[in-house]
């Protein structure tokens, strides 16, 4: 990861603004923060994270729906006609 997407605790103080604007215009994607040179929090745009967010909810769908096909059994289901007549839509 380029050495422009550490930033130090300090110098995000220093820098807020800056950062921020950085991070909004998508000249840079996420900024790590450090403390004492070890690496302590991640700072993204909101775009980014909600972006993450979905992606995270996509996958426990998905892993969701896996899990729930390892013990399906079809002819224990109903069709989706079966299904429009049950709620009457």
């Amino acid at each position: 990861m380029p050495a422009a997407n550490y930033l130090s605790a300090a110098a995000l103080s220093q820098k807020t603004a800056a950062a921020l604007a950085s991070l909004e215009c998508g000249e840079t994607e996420k900024l790590i923060i450090l403390e004492n040179d070890a690496p302590k929090a991640v700072l993204l745009s909101f775009d980014a994270y909600e972006a993450l967010e979905e992606e995270l909810e996509d996958l426990r769908l998905a892993a969701l729906a896996f899990a729930r096909l390892k013990t399906f059994k079809p002819e224990e289901g109903i069709s989706h006609e079966k299904m429009l007549e049950r709620f009457d839509r």
